[in-house]
């Protein structure tokens, strides 16, 4: 899981982007590699090293930097099949839904204790769906939680949770939900008390340069984790992880760079590990409240303006493909014949600027400059966007900067991220990602069509039907204030000692299986 592409985009939009690279495997595949003697080896320190320090505060978004902690030291209600995305137990090892889908009651696991040794019960899984309900804490299916009206706790090992509606993606909530300490929510928000019930505890995390953990030797699960600890460490120069790795000093990177992630294709004593989610978009969008991308011809225009096959050979290595919808393949909205809809057709582009009086007009294009590969597609856009007939201004931020304007809606003009969650139910994308939420967007676009259109979805009972995905797939394709480029998945960048790694539909890092071999 190299989270390659976008460091902000996942921060913002619950996914980052990053290089599938060929020849790689799967993780599923990796994680059933055995030592020469076939048995795991027992203990060691796994060094891992990535490019953003973790962010406690926003543990219940899908937010890149914490991917290396959120399934190491906490696990969630449910997992998913990673080919038919249906729900699996984990702390709940059962569950029922009523007739009508509006109730939902979780038998937990009896036999799991937070880190400090007190029993996980319902009450901690009441708290934790309280604090995604909190108007301040971020969360891509605050949605979802907000809809409960009602949840009560029978015994210290079931939960009976009601809603005020059915809706199709409710156990989305579920499956991205950390279950946390019920007791002291503050401290977990504040890097204080990360107390979790996953296969390693906190030992100590020095903000802005790292977090140590140790083997929970009472993990629920028998027998594991192999390892006896992880020491993450930021280094914030993708070079220099590259270099940590080459020399041996860590055996796991994350947020490399594409082209450093490719130079290790095909080397020896390395291993690079796709994930099968393939759920990261990057993408343009628009302020639509500045005026002249109020208009959607101008957005149409800038689309078929932008070469996605040059960013895509440029700078994904021609690893990806080029898209013009927000799904991954296994999403039922995928559609095969719209994901070209505007492939780089400069004579329209330029009729659609001269239709909407827009020829020779500015537009900002703002960014995170912390990420080389943003800059790269920056650079790739304000040509194209020239050639047009715009006059487009680069805007480098700081990613803090950046985030704080993505989450607010603070860009005079157009911004370039990326985005995930097109790989689970199309309710979570539509009515939960920053940049698509159809009830507050970072594009600033209202529209009750949309709105009506989401809740189709959402509040849709059994599957989907291609009727509404068709609608909404065209709705976002004529609108376009998001314009969706290059598809593409999270990878690894592992050292062939390190065996075992796995992950969960949202990328996050699952270590239980893993262990070092000599």
């Amino acid at each position: 899981m190299i989270r390659t592409q976008h460091r902000i985009a996942a921060i913002a939009a619950g996914t980052v982007l990053a290089v599938a690279l060929a020849g790689c495997t799967s993780a599923v595949q990796q994680a059933g590699a055995g030592s020469a003697t076939g048995k795991p080896v027992n203990g060691g320190t796994l060094q891992i090293v990535q490019a953003a320090d973790i962010q406690p505060a926003s543990f219940f978004s899908q937010n890149n930097p914490n991917f290396s902690v959120l399934r190491t030291v906490f696990n969630s209600l449910v997992s998913y099949d990673h080919k038919d995305i249906k729900p699996q137990p984990e702390l709940a090892k059962s569950w029922k839904v009523s007739p009508d889908g509006r109730q939902i009651t979780f038998s937990l696991r009896d036999d799991v204790t937070f880190h400090d040794g007190r029993a996980m019960t319902a009450d901690d899984v009441i708290a934790s769906i309280n604090t995604v309900k909190r108007p301040e804490v971020g969360s891509q299916t605050k949605h979802i939680a907000n809809a409960i009206t009602d949840m009560t706790a029978p015994d210290p090992h079931t939960v009976v949770i009601t809603f005020d509606k059915a809706m199709s993606n409710m156990m989305d909530l579920f499956l991205m939900m950390p279950i946390i300490d019920g007791t002291d929510v503050a401290g977990l928000l504040s890097g204080k008390n990360m107390n979790g019930t996953g296969p390693f505890t906190v030992k100590s995390y020095s903000p802005g340069q790292g977090i140590d953990l140790v083997k929970y030797e009472k993990y629920w699960k028998k027998d594991l984790p192999h390892l006896d600890g992880v020491k993450i460490t930021v280094v914030r120069d993708s070079q220099s992880m590259l270099s940590s790795l080459k020399a041996g000093q860590s055996q796991l990177a994350m947020d490399l760079a594409p082209l450093d992630a490719s130079t290790l294709k095909g080397q020896a004593g390395y291993d690079l590990i796709e994930s099968d989610a393939h759920d990261s978009v990057q993408y343009i969008a628009s302020n639509v409240t500045v005026p002249l991308l109020s208009d959607k011809r101008v957005r149409q225009a800038m689309s078929y303006a932008i070469d996605r096959e040059r960013i895509l050979k440029q700078v994904d290595g021609g690893i990806g493909s080029v898209t013009s919808l927000p799904w991954a393949k296994s999403s039922p909205a995928y559609d095969s014949t719209k994901v070209d809809h505007f492939a780089r057709d400069i004579a329209k582009a330029k009729d659609l600027l001269n239709q909407a009086g827009a020829t020779g007009k500015s537009v900002k294009i703002f960014y995170d400059a912390g990420f080389q590969p943003n800059v790269g597609i920056a650079s790739i856009v304000q040509f194209d966007l020239t050639e047009a007939g715009l006059k487009p201004e680069l805007v480098p931020l700081q990613a803090s900067d950046f985030l704080d304007r993505l989450r607010n809606g603070g860009f005079d003009g157009m911004f370039l991220s990326g985005h995930g969650f097109g790989q689970l139910n199309p309710a979570t994308l539509i009515k939960g990602s920053f940049p698509f939420n159809a009830d507050k967007n970072a594009s600033s676009f209202v529209s009750d069509d949309y709105k009506a259109l989401a809740n189709e979805v959402w509040l849709s009972s059994g599957a989907l039907s291609k009727s509404t995905l068709d609608k909404v797939n065209d709705y976002l394709l004529d609108q376009q204030f998001v314009s969706d480029l290059v598809l593409s998945t999270h990878t690894f960048a592992i050292s062939s000692k390190l065996k075992g790694v796995d992950e969960t539909m949202l990328d996050y890092i699952d270590l239980d299986q893993a262990y070092l071999t000599k």
